[in-house]
């Protein structure tokens, strides 16, 4: 054993699973040995061979608003939009709890289209979990809506949550459970060579001696150098997020932050369109985080890898997924990917390697029109602490809009 170093280190006990503190300690041993293997031989082989490949399962068919009419106007229309989700969680170690989610979601809206290019909308979302008398939220929604060309507009509920397309360790895919609504600006761009998603998403209000620091949350994702050559389709990926907490005129005690997460790699599809097999997927990132607390000043900075293997076929998604991060803590990431524990047993748990081999699998069945079914499971094996866990699901959507015959103009008074 190599004792070096004289700080103290949270260490994971792998032979008992406790956690303790060791003064000082970094030693290295045959088991450390084998880690340290893994850790070098699978991120090098997934780069070199599986560098190009979908970091994360699609997941456009939990989407909403994603058909943009540019024929109808001075027309009222209705909206059907509506989320049926189970998900369990068979977790059992000392970073990520288990436990099932199990319930809907609803949002009837009406709208008016005063243009083909400009609308507006208003609604009512509720989500409810089963097995809780309560409605766990019920919220008026607005939303002003404007779209030209390969350019788009939302002012009030965005398309948000997991519509923004970011990988996993920077936002957790059951947020779109949740905390599905998002409130602010949000602006997209799609062109043959580039998609842009920027967004600002105002989670708190502060006014003038009154109430908590102002909370925001905002972000970019950006698809650039998109290039299609053949059955060949290429692109860099880059996405970036900051959570601000701060403000001027508050009068709380609380801490003044700004977290930034922060991706970028590369993908590459291959398209056989066979019968069996439609494509093959590649995809690298590399993922950080910067977090830094005012008065005083502290950054904490930590880098993650991702490698991802992805394949469409028999009409089902699968992708083998490798993470490798040290001191990785996100702020809405996947649990599981982060250092810190998020338990309710073990609150101060910390794992400061992770070492990661995730497999994910999806399958869409379409039910009726704009009626989605989606299976999903995934299991993975923690490397580290040798241990294999799972979680599964299933939801439907309903995605309808429905057109009222009538145009109706308004009147212009002057």
């Amino acid at each position: 054993m190599v004792i070096s170093n004289l700080n103290y280190e949270l260490i994971y006990a792998q032979q008992s699973h406790y956690l303790i503190y060791l003064p000082n300690y970094k030693f290295m041993y045959p088991y450390n040995l084998i880690i340290i293997k893994k850790r070098i031989f699978i991120p090098i082989f997934l780069f070199l061979f599986c560098s190009e490949l979908s970091s994360q399962i699609d997941n456009s068919t939990l989407f909403f608003n994603q058909i943009t009419d540019t024929i109808e106007e001075n027309k009222l229309y209705i909206k059907i939009q509506n989320f049926n989700f189970l998900k369990n969680n068979e977790y059992f170690s000392s970073i990520a709890d288990g436990y099932t989610l199990f319930g809907i979601q609803f949002h009837p809206q009406i709208g008016y289209k005063f243009s083909k290019k400009l609308s507006l909308e208003t609604g009512v979302y509720i989500n409810k979990d089963f097995g809780n008398p309560e409605f766990q939220e019920i919220t008026p929604t607005f939303s002003l809506r404007y779209s030209k060309n390969n350019f788009k507009m939302i002012f009030g509920n965005l398309d948000g949550s997991i519509q923004h397309q970011l990988i996993e360790p920077i936002y957790n895919f059951e947020r779109v459970i949740t905390n599905r609504l998002e409130n602010g600006a949000q602006f997209l761009i799609n062109k043959n060579w580039v998609d842009i998603d920027v967004w600002i998403d105002w989670q708190r209000m502060t006014y003038k001696l009154k109430g908590p620091k102002e909370k925001f949350w905002t972000g970019i994702n950006i698809n650039l150098f998109k290039i299609n050559a053949g059955n060949f389709c290429l692109s860099m990926p880059l996405q970036g997020t900051a959570l601000h907490q701060g403000g001027q005129i508050d009068t709380s005690q609380g801490n003044d932050f700004t977290n930034f997460n922060y991706s970028s790699g590369i993908k590459i599809k291959y398209n056989i369109n066979s019968e069996k097999i439609k494509s093959l997927e590649l995809d690298s990132r590399v993922v950080g985080v910067n977090n830094t607390l005012f008065n005083p000043v502290v950054i904490k900075k930590s880098l993650g890898f991702m490698g991802n293997i992805g394949l469409n076929a028999f009409k089902t998604n699968f992708i083998i997924s490798y993470w490798y991060s040290t001191d990785f803590v996100n702020d809405f990431g996947g649990y599981l990917y982060s250092s810190k524990s998020s338990t309710v047993w073990s609150p101060n748990a910390y794992e400061k390697y992770r070492s990661l081999l995730i497999f994910k699998i999806n399958k869409k069945i379409e039910l009726a029109p704009h009626v989605i079914l989606t299976l999903r499971a995934e299991p993975y094996l923690d490397l580290n602490l040798n241990l294999f866990e799972y979680s599964y699901g299933f939801y439907i959507t309903v995605d309808e809009q429905l057109w009222l015959n009538k145009k109706i103009k308004p009147v212009l008074t002057y």
